[in-house]
């Protein structure tokens, strides 16, 4: 395996990404943070700017990562689309929307960065799932999407090991970050009456997870969607 530490991390213009970016960076990852727009505070890693629904964009910005910082040893996918509008007004172009960027390009990503992992020696993945794809969600498409991501995540966990790359995801009820502020507000106020913990994740504590996951102090661990959701 490789000696170098690259982790790319995608929605790093978010709070979430952004805290994901800075936890791993911690522990001695080289970040290439990967977005639509500039995070806006500079960040400890290198910007690239990329539209994840292009992928034929995703295939160039991975070529120059990978020119300019070396081969991924992590990827973490946490970039993600998600509009809240009911299910009457949901139309075609943001159901479209939101599977690209939720899941084909979370799938393209896993399929080339994995090339680059097996070609290097292995390595490990980190998709951001949500309790929506586990439970269902007001907001279906969004839901529909993260439900993917943990069914692929498991297959892609009994496809990659023999090459070495562990994957997994987390799985956040609310996060106090991001989406969890858009929220309709009544959404938002059952989801906190409903969970035992009384509160909202901080973003830290999600990207604890994602470093844990992709740690050797998890290296038994692939295929698995870990769930941070405050006992829901």
């Amino acid at each position: 395996m490789s000696s170098q530490r690259i982790a790319l991390v995608t929605g790093t213009s978010g709070e979430l990404g952004a805290a994901i970016a800075m936890r791993l960076a911690s522990e001695g990852y080289d970040i290439a943070g990967l977005d639509l727009r500039a995070p806006p505070v500079a960040g400890s890693w290198r910007h690239y700017s990329c539209d994840l629904s292009d992928l034929a964009a995703v295939s160039t910005t991975l070529e120059q990562i990978r020119r300019e910082l070396g081969p991924l040893r992590l990827l973490v996918n946490n970039a993600a689309y998600y509009n809240p509008v009911s299910l009457w007004e949901l139309s075609p172009e943001q159901i479209q929307r939101t599977m690209a960027v939720n899941v084909t390009a979370v799938m393209y990503l896993c399929q080339q960065v994995a090339k680059q992992m097996k070609d290097t020696g292995g390595g490990n993945i980190v998709n951001i799932a949500s309790i929506a794809g586990r439970s269902g969600s007001s907001q279906i498409d969004y839901g529909a999407s993260k439900a993917a991501v943990i069914n692929m995540t498991a297959t892609l966990g009994r496809l990659l090991a023999e090459h070495n790359i562990r994957i997994n995801a987390v799985a956040p009820a609310l996060i106090d970050a991001g989406m969890g502020k858009v929220l309709p507000a009544a959404v938002k106020e059952k989801y906190l009456q409903n969970t035992p913990l009384r509160r909202a994740a901080h973003p830290r504590e999600i990207a604890n997870v994602v470093a844990f996951l992709s740690s050797d102090e998890a290296s038994y661990v692939t295929g698995s969607t870990v769930d941070v959701n405050g006992g829901l």
